[in-house]
């Protein structure tokens, strides 16, 4: 009877070492997830950021080439005016000088 006693009571201290074990890879396997977890969302984050990043620049980059040909074809425009006032300044200069020309001279 005292062997089978000892048996138990070894086989309880077995049960309990696994069950301590048990509890302590549990926590281990808990700890490396939650761990890896943070990892991978500091990583996505840094990789939402730099394409957030990318996208500005991207969009900085068009905004201002859009910005240049509007400036462009404001000059174009600013130059066709000039050439058109230039144009009708001579035409009135040429208008008044006959005018004048053939009233008074």
């Amino acid at each position: 009877m005292v062997n089978v006693v000892k048996e138990v009571k070894k086989a309880e201290e077995q049960a309990d070492s696994m069950l301590e074990k048990a509890r302590t890879e549990k926590e281990e396997i808990i700890q490396n997830a939650e761990t890896k977890a943070e990892e991978i969302v500091e990583e996505a984050e840094n990789k939402a950021e730099k394409e957030s990043l990318k996208e500005m620049d991207n969009f900085k980059d068009e905004v201002n080439e859009e910005k240049e040909d509007i400036i462009e074809e404001g000059r174009k425009e600013a130059n066709k005016i000039r050439e058109t006032a230039s144009d009708n300044l001579e035409e009135v200069e040429n208008f008044l000088w006959e005018k004048f020309s053939s009233d008074f001279l």
